[in-house]
């Protein structure tokens, strides 16, 4: 006999609480995307992208990883956006023969796996609807890009969803935003394009223990990079 399906009466079954019940959903998103692009997967395979359906799912690894993926991205997807964002990542895992895990969607490398599907589809979309594309970053160095990218997913996880200008500064204040950079957890290229850091301070300060300097990394900024970080970091520039 095979197992019940897995739907949104689980909700109820399990009592769950309105935090949980929005990270179910994202289950539910998960193992459909799995399904359908990976009906052919192993059986062993099949069991570790598995969801109980007789048993408590809030203590599967699916739902600890969604539960994660949910903190991590905070203020950079909308709800209707998450769907993508899983299929995104599980997609480009098939294209390229990788091993699909519940933990692929967590972590900087699936956001921009995310990007770089998110980039090509509003292209696509752009066209189908004859309406102005996204900035283009085709001969942008892919390492600038990633940078750029990674960078807006920590901020915005440190800042537990919403970068504003007072996080920003409280950051530089304390000297916590010098060993960011030192460590390579934020970008130069975001220091020197940042309206938030200009404000905030000396910008050339924010370098101390980075092996890059302003001068170089302004050199190598170039009017794609500008546009596409404009786009990224619109909240930046709107207020």
């Amino acid at each position: 006999m095979g197992e019940e399906p897995l739907d949104i009466d689980t909700i109820f079954q399990w009592r769950m609480t309105s935090q949980e019940i929005e990270v179910f959903k994202l289950v539910l998103a998960y193992d459909k995307a799995f399904k359908k692009l990976f009906a052919d997967a192993s059986p062993q395979i099949k069991k570790l992208n598995s969801v109980p359906v007789r048993t408590d799912p809030r203590k599967s690894n699916i739902f600890r990883q969604c539960w994660k993926m949910r903190r991590e991205t905070r203020g950079l997807l909308e709800g209707t956006e998450y769907a993508n964002y899983i299929y995104a990542n599980l997609l480009i895992i098939k294209l390229n023969n990788g091993r699909v895990q519940p933990n692929c969607v967590c972590g900087d490398k699936a956001w921009v796996r995310y990007k770089v599907w998110k980039r090509r589809y509003d292209q696509k979309m752009s066209e189908l609807s004859s309406t102005a594309p996204p900035p283009s970053v085709s001969t942008t160095n892919p390492k600038v890009i990633g940078e750029i990218d990674r960078t807006k997913k920590f901020l915005f996880e440190r800042c537990e969803g919403e970068v504003t200008f007072d996080k920003i500064k409280t950051f530089v204040d304390e000297g916590i935003f010098k060993f960011w950079v030192a460590s390579g957890k934020v970008s130069p290229y975001y220091v020197v394009m940042s309206p938030f850091i200009a404000k905030a301070g000396d910008v050339d300060a924010q370098f101390a223990g980075c092996s890059s300097s302003p001068a170089v990394v302004r050199e190598k900024i170039t009017s794609e990079v500008k546009d596409y970080f404009k786009h990224e970091y619109r909240h930046e520039f709107d207020g």
